[in-house]
């Protein structure tokens, strides 16, 4: 089956390329005072702390901060280094750490799920039938970080349309169980199209859904298992179309 699945996900991924840090109030959320050197672990999370404070002031925070911060920057360089194929030509493709700060320019926000998991999300700008979250379990000694992306399968309907067709694309920093992934994870992916619903913003009926792993390995995922598909698709009536004048 495994076999089966892994089979599955190169062809996706191929047809892609052709196309409880306790914290009650995010308004308190500040970075605990580092442990003393002496008992300072080399992969401690104290040096993710400091992401904390994007999640203030709620309920929205500072998406357009973070990104721009070059810890942001430098952190996304270090965990994911796996190759993408779910934008730009094939030739042309940018790493995964140039291409999610795109996915989460406009629109963004930061919050705090359980005082211990961070998500920011957003979308490309003027384009967001192609959006993105980033997920943090800062409750770790190694944390996980997960970067969910999701854009449209050109074949079949437009963009407006609440029967087109979308891929999710999953990117974690390190390996996880394609056939158990956390809870915690498919629940904020549920959350995330609540919150696209709330705004009037496109909610993507998905029907592939695939995780890469660091080293690149692709495997096939049930999307609903994944946490998509929890609500009926909507269209955006917010964002400007590109043809749309300001």
């Amino acid at each position: 089956m495994r076999k089966l699945l892994q089979l599955a996900a190169v062809l996706l991924l191929t047809g892609a390329a052709a196309t409880h840090a306790q914290i009650t109030n995010p308004d308190n959320l500040v970075a605990p005072p580092p442990k003393p050197p002496a008992h300072r672990s080399p992969n401690a999370t104290d040096d993710l702390q400091w992401l904390w404070q994007f999640a203030k002031p709620s309920p929205n925070g500072r998406a357009d901060d973070l990104r721009l911060d070059a810890r942001f920057q430098a952190l996304l360089q270090r965990f994911f280094k796996q190759p993408q194929a779910m934008w730009g030509p094939p030739e042309t493709h940018q790493s995964l750490a140039t291409v999610i700060p795109l996915f989460l320019s406009q629109y963004g926000t930061v919050t705090a799920e359980h005082n211990r998991y961070l998500s920011v999300d957003g979308c490309v700008p003027r384009f967001c039938p192609a959006h993105g979250l980033l997920w943090i379990d800062l409750g770790t000694a190694h944390p996980l970080l997960v970067f969910a992306a999701v854009n449209w399968t050109t074949e079949g309907h437009s963009t407006d349309e609440a029967a087109a067709d979308y891929s999710l694309w999953l990117f974690p920093n390190r390996t996880i169980d394609a056939n158990a992934l956390p809870l915690e994870l498919t629940e904020s992916l549920a959350h995330w199209d609540a919150r696209l619903a709330e705004a009037h913003r496109l909610v993507p009926h998905i029907t592939h859904a695939l995780l890469v792993e660091p080293d690149g390995s692709p495997f096939a995922l049930d999307p609903q298992l994944a946490g998509a598909n929890t609500l009926a698709p909507q269209p955006d009536t917010i964002t400007p179309h590109p043809e749309d004048k300001d």
